[in-house]
């Protein structure tokens, strides 16, 4: 199930991406991504997206996948031709890398870009539970 966090719960998820050593800066990219989904053209974008969010899950981290986090933190920023790019999927654990190269083997769907924006940034905490 993939869920849009909002303050409230992102306080615990970054306590627990600090103790797994994520890399500077997730925090924010997630911030900002989560954001953009949350709206308008992006909560639009959010449903697009989806589908291909989850049968990258499906793929890579089936049930019972031994070791696999039971929380992923997915940011990338989209651009116009659907190409993510600084794509991260943390924290690093059976089937994560599975998930990140899933989602780069071809463009996203064409992404709801601001006036003047090269890219969109996508930000979601996915249960793979």
């Amino acid at each position: 199930m993939i869920r849009r966090m909002n303050a409230r719960t992102l306080l615990p998820l970054l306590l627990t991406l600090g103790m797994v050593a994520c890399g500077a800066g997730l925090a924010e990219r997630y911030e900002a991504g989560n954001r953009a989904l949350s709206a308008g053209d992006g909560a639009m974008y959010f449903v697009v997206i989806s589908p291909i969010l989850q049968r990258a899950l499906n793929t890579c981290i089936p049930p019972g996948t031994t070791g696999a986090s039971p929380m992923l933190v997915l940011v990338a920023d989209v651009e116009a031709d659907g190409t993510a790019r600084d794509l991260a999927v943390e924290p690093d654990s059976p089937g994560s890398e599975c998930v990140r190269q899933h989602l780069l083997e071809k463009p996203l769907p064409k992404p709801p870009l601001a006036a003047g924006a090269s890219s969109f940034p996508i930000g979601l905490r996915i249960d793979t539970k």
